[in-house]
C-alpha cells in the first residue's frame, strides 16, 4: 500500500540523488552574475550553537534554549541536550504547554543527504542548501506527563540553509537554519509537538560556517 509519505519520500530521494550527483561532479559557486562568472568548486561545513528565545513559563519574558548543530556535505545533526529553565510552548496538537526544567530533549541525526546548491549573494555572503532524510527523537515533560522518548526516533525530511559571511562566525554574518518536515503517520510524536514544518534556528553564539574551496590531501598507507 502506497502512502502520501511514500510519494514524498520518492520525490525527496530523487532530489537528494540529484544533489549527490551534482556533488560528485563538483558543486559550483553560482554568483549573482553567474553568466559572466567562472565556476569555482566549493564545499560547505560548520558547527556551533544557536540560542533560541522561548516564552517563559510565567510572565511575558523569555528563556534561552541552546541548540547545538554540526554539518558537512555528508552528515548533519541538531541537538537540544537539556533545558535549564522551564518554558512555555505552543504545540501543534496539544495547545500551549509548560515544559518543566530539565525535561526537554531533541536529537536529529541525518541518515541520507546531499549538497543541493551553493550561491553567492549580492552582499558577498555564501549560502549553501542541503537536503535529506533524518531520524528525530524528542522527549518533553509537562507536569506528570511525558511525551516521546529519547530513544524512539521518527523519520522526517529536512532542508538546511547555512550562511557563511566570512571568517569570524556570527559577527561576520554566519547563520544556520534546519527546517524539518514531519508526516503525521510516520512521525506522530514530533508532528503533535512541532506540526508539519518546523525550523530550528536562533542567534548563533559560537561556531563557524565555512563555504569555500575544499582542502585535500593524498591518502597515505
Amino acid at each position: 500500500m502506497h502512502t502520501r509519505f511514500d510519494a514524498q519520500r520518492r520525490h525527496a530521494l530523487k532530489r537528494v540523488v540529484g544533489a549527490a550527483g551534482a556533488l560528485a561532479a563538483g558543486v559550483g559557486l553560482v554568483g549573482v552574475r553567474a553568466a559572466a562568472a567562472q565556476t569555482e568548486q566549493m564545499t560547505a561545513s560548520g558547527s556551533g550553537v544557536n540560542v533560541k528565545q522561548m516564552p517563559a513559563a510565567e510572565g511575558d519574558g523569555t528563556v534561552a534554549m541552546r541548540e547545538s548543530f554540526s554539518f558537512d556535505s555528508h552528515y548533519a545533526q541538531c541537538i537540544v541536550e537539556d533545558n535549564s529553565d522551564a518554558f512555555a510552548m505552543d504545540t501543534h496538537d496539544m495547545g500551549r504547554v509548560v515544559i518543566a526544567e530539565h525535561a526537554f530533549f531533541m536529537a536529529m541525526y541525518s541518515n541520507e543527504m546531499g549538497l543541493v546548491s551553493i550561491k553567492r549573494m549580492a552582499d558577498g555572503k555564501r549560502v549553501a542548501k542541503l537536503a535529506g532524510q533524518l531520524g528525530c527523537a524528542t522527549e518533553a515533560g509537562a507536569g506528570d506527563i511525558t511525551v516521546g522518548s529519547r530513544d524512539a526516533s521518527e523519520p522526517a525530511f529536512f532542508e538546511i540553509e547555512a550562511v557563511d559571511g566570512g571568517h569570524g562566525g556570527a559577527p561576520a554574518g554566519d547563520s544556520f537554519a534546519f527546517t524539518v518536515y514531519f508526516d503525521k503517520a510516520q512521525a506522530p510524536v514530533n508532528y503533535a509537538i512541532f506540526g508539519p514544518t518546523a525550523t530550528f534556528t536562533g542567534q548563533m553564539v559560537t561556531g563557524e560556517v565555512t563555504i569555500d574551496t575544499p582542502t585535500t590531501l593524498p591518502l597515505i598507507g
